[in-house]
């Protein structure tokens, strides 16, 4: 009862950390949506306001035209692995609470699977699909904080903000990298709560067997019974 209660409730701070990583990911990526707007919208004002001369002008155009590149560009595949990511977090909190382990409400208290399947084979089924997921956060991570855009500017000469879709994908990438360490810790308690039980429970049953001392016996009243009729 008390492992089921403390895994029950490691898992609801995962679900609840998960939530919190996710919310925050899309807070932030909000956040530099709108900067990268904020700071089109001040370049647009600079641009078409005041008397400038020809010459100004038209060596501030490259700076004009390269913000909207900055904010716009973005990456339909960046946007589909997060997506998914997502969905799969989502489908695997709510299976483990409420098929596997259960979670912990608000006063602390453990609540049971609404549909238990409570065999090995589930259980083990679930820990690997925790463990997978770790993996393809991991994965993940190194992807989403290796991704550049490359183009003609040189930005060893001039200082220029970034694209917005790196610095979205340098949130997702820390991000996952949580939610990979996250997840890793979960699978390492799933596997010491139940792999402390089944020694235990294996010992118990071989030496309660009942078909051990049949066995023998009958064994040996056939052996007596055939020394006495020769």
């Amino acid at each position: 009862g008390s492992k089921k209660a403390l895994l029950a409730f490691t898992w609801s701070i995962t679900t609840l950390l998960t939530l919190v990583a996710f919310l925050m990911a899309i807070a932030m990526m909000i956040q530099i949506n709108s900067h990268y707007r904020y700071l089109q919208r001040i370049n647009e004002d600079n641009y078409s306001g005041g008397d400038e001369d020809e010459e100004q002008h038209s060596g501030d155009e490259e700076e004009y035209n390269i913000y909207p590149i900055l904010a716009r560009t973005s990456s339909g595949a960046m946007t589909f692995v997060a997506s998914y990511t997502m969905i799969l977090a989502i489908v695997l909190s709510v299976y483990g609470s409420t098929a596997i382990v259960g979670f912990t409400n608000i006063q602390g208290v453990y609540i049971a699977p609404c549909f238990p399947h409570r065999n090995k084979l589930k259980i083990g089924m679930f820990g690997g699909a925790v463990v997978v997921f770790a993996n393809l956060l991991l994965l993940n991570a190194v992807i989403f904080g290796e991704i550049r855009v490359e183009d003609y500017r040189d930005q060893e000469e001039e200082e220029v903000e970034p694209y917005a879709i790196e610095r979205i994908a340098t949130v997702l990438a820390v991000t996952c990298m949580f939610l990979s360490a996250l997840y890793a810790v979960f699978a390492i308690l799933l596997f010491l709560s139940y792999a402390s039980d089944n020694p235990s429970q294996n010992n118990h049953s071989e030496g309660d067997d009942p078909r051990a001392k049949p066995l023998t016996n009958d064994h040996r009243h056939q052996q007596f019974i055939t020394i006495e009729t020769t």
